[in-house]
């Protein structure tokens, strides 16, 4: 899981990198550009230059704890990519301290804006109880939600995690994914 997780950073790496840093390639003022609109609060600004600073990219040093600095910032300014990001690094602890219960906190801020990845991750650590107690139902539901975007791996899990559940759990897991689909649910305080 580590591993899968590590290459789809990747994947998201170069699938942001075309519509955000590579689109200004040679352009020195574009990072000046998000500097200065990642310091007045810019989400998608902030989301940019902590993805130029884990990578060095366009003349910037690669410098981990200014990316992780800038991660944050994007992730509570609501940038869902930015939330998944964080979810992965805290999980798995890469170049961070690992905190599964804060990588379930980021999970939560991408899953409930619709982030099929992030609803199979968040599935995954409320399935195993890694970072919270653990919640067979609620992790149903997030799987379940994922499923119905086409996650590839959430058919599966939610096969296996149902074997042996029952009809309370089945219920009360259709009334979390009911709360999550009318944007009631909450993520997890850190």
């Amino acid at each position: 899981m580590v591993k899968r997780k590590g290459r789809l950073l990747v994947c998201l790496f170069f699938i942001l990198n075309v519509f955000t840093v590579g689109c200004l390639a040679g352009d020195n003022s574009y990072v000046q550009q998000l500097q200065q609109l990642a310091g007045e609060g810019d989400g998608e600004s902030q989301f940019a230059l902590a993805l130029l600073y884990q990578h060095g990219e366009q003349g910037v040093k690669r410098d981990s704890e200014r990316a992780f600095f800038w991660f944050l910032q994007a992730g509570q300014s609501g940038i869902p990519a930015a939330c998944l990001y964080l979810g992965i690094k805290l999980e798995n602890g890469s170049g961070v301290a690992g905190d599964p219960q804060a990588a379930g906190h980021w999970y939560c801020c991408a899953a409930t804006r619709g982030w099929a990845m992030a609803q199979f991750f968040l599935a995954e650590l409320y399935s195993k109880g890694k970072g919270r107690s653990q919640d067979k139902p609620r992790a149903l539901a997030w799987y379940g939600l994922a499923e119905e975007q086409g996650y590839p791996a959430a058919k599966e899990a939610m096969a296996q995690l149902t074997d042996g559940m029952n009809d309370a759990d089945m219920e009360k897991a259709a009334s979390i994914r009911s709360e999550i689909q009318d944007f009631r649910a909450e993520c997890p305080e850190l």
